[in-house]
């Protein structure tokens, strides 16, 4: 494809999971953006506000660029948020990773709320594994959140009960962290090279510097 057209049928159909990140775009477009991003990070939540239709119309599904969302998991709360948005269909990942970044204020307060009730806590603390994982995940909101978007509670379950890829997803962030030197999120990287930048104004210049314009 490189820089021609495509078809919007094209960059649906390549939308998809690649080396435990998620691409969508022109996969052959020169320009590359690749973002390692938390669900609980507040700047990652700005980025996903102030860029959003911007970045999607006029730079991903225009076939300009392709763009690469990778998860770099900072806590619990991270990591059931971004193993449950990969429960769903595959094109319905980034959205919901989006969508969740709006719910960051309300999951912040409902954690905190959790230290008041000590008779939940206590129960919480005493599951291991997959029990506990969606346990916690029910108490602050994150099951009915995506439930209201399309993962059952049955889903998030299973997939939160799946301990192997819980750890496929920390052992990522600790790749992650290793061989790109990601100190915090978020952190984008253009044609492989790190930019020293974290909100979309800055980002958009470096896309147009690049050439997608």
């Amino acid at each position: 494809m490189g820089d021609q057209p495509v078809s919007a049928q094209e960059l649906e159909d390549n939308k998809r999971f690649v080396a435990g990140g998620y691409l969508i775009g022109n996969p052959d477009a020169k320009i590359k953006l690749v973002e390692f991003a938390s669900l609980t990070c507040h700047v990652c939540a700005d980025f996903s506000k102030t860029a959003g239709a911007d970045l999607h119309d006029n730079f991903i599904n225009n076939g300009k660029i392709s763009y690469e969302f990778r998860n770099f998991v900072r806590d619990e709360f991270d990591l059931m948020a971004a193993r449950i948005s990969r429960c769903g269909a595959n094109e319905a990942m980034l959205p919901l990773t989006e969508q969740f970044m709006t719910f960051q204020e309300t999951l912040f307060e409902n954690a905190n709320k959790i230290g008041d009730d000590k008779a939940l806590e206590a129960k919480i603390t005493t599951l291991k594994g997959g029990e506990r994982f969606f346990a916690l995940a029910d108490a602050v909101g994150i099951v009915e959140f995506f439930a209201q978007r399309g993962v059952s509670r049955d889903q998030s379950k299973a997939c939160l009960s799946d301990t192997a890829e819980m750890q496929k997803l920390a052992d990522l962030t600790a790749e992650y962290g290793k061989k790109y030197t990601i100190q915090g999120t978020p952190t984008f990287y253009l044609n492989g090279a790190r930019l020293d930048v974290t909100a979309w104004p800055q980002v958009k210049g470096k896309l147009q510097e690049a050439g997608a314009r």
